[in-house]
């Protein structure tokens, strides 16, 4: 069974998908000690142990997909050796599936990048919201907004 990837005009592969993090040692089954109960619907549900392990496995997905994804560009601009019909066949069929190659790698890195995003969000990791918050200090710290007598 193969699942159409979304193309760039669908909203995230993710969507309608709940990720919930549960406290203690239990992902599945019952909750126990008066925990929250699990979401009905489509989702995961998983402690938090699990949801770093899965955070740290696609992160590293997603950094290794990135690593490649520029050999495989240039892979996708290879031009024949001569103007002859097997050398420009051949060249033609190979670029052809390095295009393949690349969206598949492409893919793959939305893919992981999604799966961080609800991860770390789920998790409380705001890394994004904390450079934003940074930027804004710094900018309200270099102009003579907010400077009390002191200042």
């Amino acid at each position: 069974m193969t699942q159409p990837a979304p193309n760039a005009a669908s909203s995230s592969w993710l969507t309608g998908l709940n990720l919930t993090i549960m406290d203690g040692s239990g992902g599945g089954g019952a909750a126990s000690g008066g925990g929250a109960p699990a979401p009905s619907g489509p989702g995961f549900t998983m402690n938090r142990d699990e949801a770093h392990s899965l955070l740290t496995k696609a992160k590293r997905v997603r950094d290794n997909t990135q690593a490649m994804r520029p050999a495989a560009e240039q892979l996708t601009r290879l031009t024949p050796p001569a103007a002859d019909p097997g050398s420009t066949g051949f060249n033609q069929q190979a670029v052809g599936s390095f295009t393949a190659g690349q969206q598949a790698l492409d893919t793959t890195y939305q893919y992981m990048s999604d799966l961080v995003g609800r991860l770390e969000k789920a998790l409380g990791i705001v890394g994004e919201s904390d450079d934003q918050a940074a930027a804004g200090v710094k900018t309200v710290g270099n102009s003579d907004q907010g400077k009390g007598l002191a200042g």
